[in-house]
């Protein structure tokens, strides 16, 4: 039986000097479009106290573009231009669902410049070896790591510090075969800041510790110091323009060295185990409790987009993962006897009545093993 995946495929870009002048034509369109389909909802509010659907902000480019102060639409594809007010129309439907669920609602802003320029293509881009047809742009080459898989349906094209990215939006027709599970082949892992995790494998709980590399710690200073130059360079000058520039670059490395960590720890980790178990972990509650230092580490280690991987690769390996409750009290459980007692953040060590004297996230990560163990076990899916 044959089932669907979803994947995307992100390459670089190598566009000329007059191509790169239109990515950043057709991303302002997009970012005004959207900010005029802003502005026309809060208007028609205002007035008659409903939402315009994205069908009636559709019906206003044909109109934008016989305007002369707004007739450069013309040059811009039409709809890459519909697709910004679909997401504008999905902001809307998240804002109003946060409303009914009475969290915090969020209401859609304003994009500005420079920040999260892209835009996208629902249909019309084709693929030829090493380069890539974008309508009303032309063949653009891009740095071609590995094959593009599945059927193509939709591509966006976005800028990140100083380079263009595309990245095409796949499904992917895969047989939907189960694989033998292991028992032994089963992992507990405790997240944390002094190591980034701490692997129990197997029955006889053989414990590895995962460095964390504290690319932020790192990299500190030299960011302070390129905010420091960004904050005395004049407002909108040439200089302010490359000190920002600049700032971003090294926050873009940041973010892929990040993201490079992540993905080869969790490849590594789903190749060589079949049930991993993890922490249910509520890192947004975590950052606002946290005193600021703390929060700092919490989001320099990226707990979230790390477990994120691990569970669509277990989905696409046919793996199991199985999450602990966020109320189980892993490091206060002696993983020998059972017994419970409460400690203290700053006590490292776990001391049982028993006799059992182990690391506090060793104990831990042996408590989430034994706890996904037998929830596999529990669910009828022993082999």
């Amino acid at each position: 039986m044959a089932m669907i995946i979803k994947k995307t495929f992100r390459f670089r870009l190598k566009p000329k000097r007059k191509q790169e002048h239109l990515f950043f034509n057709f991303a302002g369109a997009c970012r005004w479009i959207y900010n005029f389909g802003l502005s026309s909802q809060i208007s028609n509010y205002e007035v008659f106290g409903k939402k315009l659907t994205c069908f009636d902000l559709n019906n206003l480019l044909p109109l934008l573009k016989q305007n002369e102060e707004t007739i450069w639409l013309k040059d811009v594809h039409s709809q890459i231009l519909q697709q910004s007010l679909k997401d504008l129309d999905r902001a809307y439907e998240g804002f109003f669902r946060r409303v009914r669920q009475k969290g915090n609602p969020g209401y859609p802003k304003f994009k500005k410049k420079g920040t999260g320029d892209s835009f996208r293509y629902p249909q019309g881009v084709k693929v030829d070896s090493k380069q890539v047809y974008l309508p009303r742009i032309g063949w653009v080459r891009f740095k071609k790591s590995r094959e593009i898989e599945g059927k193509i349906l939709q591509t966006t094209v976005i800028r990140e510090a100083n380079h263009w990215y595309v990245c095409f939006s796949c499904d992917i027709e895969v047989e939907d075969s189960k694989p033998l599970i292991n028992e032994e082949s089963v992992v507990g892992i405790d997240m944390g800041l002094s190591t980034f995790a701490t692997l129990a494998k197997g029955f006889k709980n053989k414990i590895e510790e995962i460095e964390n590399p504290k690319f932020l710690q790192r990299a500190l200073a030299k960011l302070r110091y390129l905010n420091r130059q960004l904050s005395r360079k004049s407002f909108q000058s040439s200089n302010r323009k490359k000190s920002k520039r600049r700032l971003q670059v090294f926050q873009a490395k940041l973010k892929n060295c990040r993201k490079d960590h992540a993905h080869k720890f969790s490849t590594r980790l789903v190749k060589n185990h079949d049930i991993v178990g993890v922490e249910s972990l509520s890192i947004q509650s975590l950052l606002q409790k946290s005193s600021s230092l703390l929060a700092r580490g919490i989001a320099d280690a990226a707990w979230g987009q790390f477990l994120n991987f691990v569970q669509y690769k277990l989905k696409y390996a046919g793996k199991v993962l199985v999450e602990a409750s966020r109320w189980f009290a892993s490091t206060q459980i002696c993983s020998s006897c059972a017994n419970q007692q409460k400690m203290d953040l700053s006590t490292r060590v776990y001391n049982c009545k028993c006799g059992n004297i182990m690391g506090r996230d060793e104990n831990a990560a042996i408590n989430i093993k034994n706890v996904a163990l037998n929830k596999y076990k529990a669910a009828g899916m022993t082999v």
